[in-house]
């Protein structure tokens, strides 16, 4: 009984990022491993079945290549990722399934189709189930029903020319009984990151949700409910399998476990006390990270930490929920950099009580920190948060077209005082004004013998300042 996990092909030359709630074109030089398929192809072998993961993303495979792999391994079922913006492109891979064999079946899964499961069937004739994001186990119970859907929680399916939505699982299922991601079967020298001193790469969770809840209004950890954790003792046999598979670097980039400073604490000294030789690098919340915590992460193997901030700008911060002040991002970043540690701190522009005066403020913090990396990015209404509805609702949406919902494209909304184009002109006027002052290419040229560094620059280069 062969299952067939697909990463779809990239519908542009830098690369898509459908991974765990993320969204659009990818915005530097990387490629990380598809985690939710890892956690699938975990979970169903622990159970006695054969998942292969075919990553057409990452190894830049056309649908021609996807086609003749699904000849070869001749699946019973092949399930794939898609995401907000490719997912008019995505379901295309559920039509050349069908054209290799009508009794393949065929599913797809991510948080745009917890958001719009219904939606999404209904634009494929050719694909069977939706299968909501974190349901992970939805899809064994359904292999094992012999893709019979009738109760299977959260699975989206056709039944007598109707299109029916089950129920939600009643209960969310402890994180250890996932087991652990199949890093085992992919190919590990595609990966890698732009914070990575070392390869090969590969990324893992320690947690699903946000400690933050409700989260962020324009985040997806809405679709994960509360915060749960994978146990210590799981994480370190993770990393040991890690180890022995030639990894050299972990990224842990949908971290809520390393905002709990019990759990932290925990992690970090089993790490310290397991002495694999490891590095790493995670998402921190400023908030949650004081210089006694950046220095045990460092101890623990971090060589990075990326950082939240958002905006400067007071109405924003209060309408998207993020309860961090610029105060603390300032602490934060300068508490680990005095831990050792390199930062990265996010921005976002386009969110509600945005100004043009408010960007610019915004670019003029993220200057004043002396962060190692930023980004700028374009806040996209992912279907289904707060950030959405509240477009909707205010009449401020332009299209309901998904493929403009990526940030390398001038955002599907505009505000009265603000439009669509201003603030990604904005946002590439901000990239090319932070990195191209003297002081930043210098410290960029200091790690030209970190792996991936060249093509990072060359990345921002073809990025932003000549795809003007």
């Amino acid at each position: 009984m062969k299952i067939l996990l697909i990463e779809p092909p990239p519908v542009n030359r830098f690369g898509s990022l459908r991974t765990l709630g993320s969204i659009g074109t990818l915005k530097a030089d990387m490629a990380w491993p598809p985690l939710d398929l890892m956690i699938i192809a975990g979970l169903l072998r622990k159970h006695g079945l054969s998942p292969v993961i075919f990553d057409a993303n990452s190894s830049r495979a056309s649908l021609e290549e996807v086609r003749r792999r699904i000849e070869k391994e001749k699946p019973e079922l092949v399930l794939f990722t898609t995401s907000t913006p490719t997912v008019k492109r995505d379901l295309e891979l559920a039509g050349i399934v069908k054209k290799v064999s009508g009794s393949i079946f065929t599913a797809a899964t991510s948080t745009h189709i917890s958001a719009l499961p219904e939606e999404t069937l209904a634009a494929s004739g050719n694909l069977d189930f939706c299968v909501p994001s974190g349901e992970e186990l939805s899809v064994l119970e359904l292999i094992r029903a012999g893709y019979r859907p009738e109760g299977i929680p959260g699975i989206t399916y056709r039944k007598a020319g109707a299109i029916i939505s089950n129920p939600p699982r009643a209960e969310k299922f402890p994180l250890d009984d996932l087991g652990i991601p199949a890093h085992d079967l992919l190919n590990l020298d595609l990966y890698r990151d732009p914070f990575a001193r070392r390869s090969p790469v590969s990324v893992t969770f320690t947690s699903r949700g946000c400690v933050n809840y409700p989260p962020c209004v324009m985040c997806s950890a809405c679709f994960y409910d509360k915060v749960r954790y994978r146990s210590t003792g799981l994480v370190i046999e993770e990393l040991r399998l890690l180890k022995r598979l030639g990894v050299r670097e972990v990224r842990f980039p949908f971290e809520a476990g390393f905002n709990d400073a019990r759990r932290a604490n925990e992690l970090f000294d089993a790490m310290i006390a397991e002495e694999l030789g490891l590095s790493f690098t995670c998402n921190a919340r400023a908030d949650c990270l004081p210089p006694e915590l950046a220095a045990k992460m460092r101890k623990a193997g971090c060589t990075a930490v990326s950082i939240g901030c958002e905006s400067v700008n007071p109405p924003t911060m209060a309408f998207i929920n993020k309860k961090v002040s610029t105060e603390q991002v300032r602490a934060a970043v300068e508490g680990a950099r005095k831990a050792g540690l390199e930062t990265l701190v996010y921005f976002i522009f386009g969110l509600p009580y945005e100004t043009g005066e408010s960007m610019n403020a915004t670019l003029a913090f993220a200057k004043s920190l002396n962060a190692d990396l930023v980004t700028f990015g374009v806040a996209i209404p992912h279907p289904g948060t707060v950030f959405y509805s509240f477009l909707k609702e205010k009449g401020y949406l332009l299209t309901e077209d998904w493929e403009r919902y990526d940030p390398m494209f001038p955002p599907p909304y505009s505000y009265p005082g603000l439009s669509s184009r201003e603030i990604f002109d904005f946002a590439r006027r901000a990239y090319r004004s932070y990195y191209l002052r003297p002081s930043v290419v210098l410290k960029r040229l200091r790690r030209l013998d970190f792996p991936g560094e060249w093509r990072n620059f060359a990345g921002f280069v073809s990025r932003y300042v000549i795809r003007t």
